[in-house]
């Protein structure tokens, strides 16, 4: 494919391409994500599980798994999140948004989990927002 999607961690000793677009781009809102993750939800990518391809720094990733549902990857140096694996979806790589170095070409195609879902977040462009941090 002559563009491929590439990825790293924040301290780039992983490095990753996927060979085909995601067949899927979703939100979770499901309280594990958010407690995982420290956010108010999660964004993947979902890939064959053969189009993730590691360039480097494979040898970094730590897998922790989650009961009985799935596997996580993250990078053992600077902690950042790579993808997941879910056992209900077999076959398929669910890549964390933010590792993806291409993020705005891919939208949300559906939210799962909305039963947890916060709710402010339906209302996020309300809340007061600057386009850099916040300054005294």
């Amino acid at each position: 494919m002559e563009n491929k999607i590439s990825g790293c961690c924040h301290c780039e000793l992983i490095g990753f391409e996927i060979s085909n677009n995601p067949k899927f781009t979703v939100n979770c809102h499901c309280d594990d994500c958010k407690r995982r993750n420290g956010s108010a939800f999660s964004t993947y990518a979902a890939v064959n599980e053969s189009d993730l391809v590691f360039t480097k720094g494979e040898n970094h990733l730590k897998k922790y798994k989650v009961e009985n549902s799935g596997e996580k990857y993250f990078c053992k140096e600077c902690g950042s999140h790579i993808y997941n694996k879910n056992y209900r979806i077999p076959g398929l790589s669910l890549v964390f948004y933010g590792a993806l170095s291409q993020r705005s070409n891919f939208t949300p195609a559906f939210n799962v989990y909305c039963s947890s879902k916060l709710n402010w977040v339906d209302d996020i462009n309300k809340i007061k927002s600057f386009q850099e941090s916040l300054q005294k």
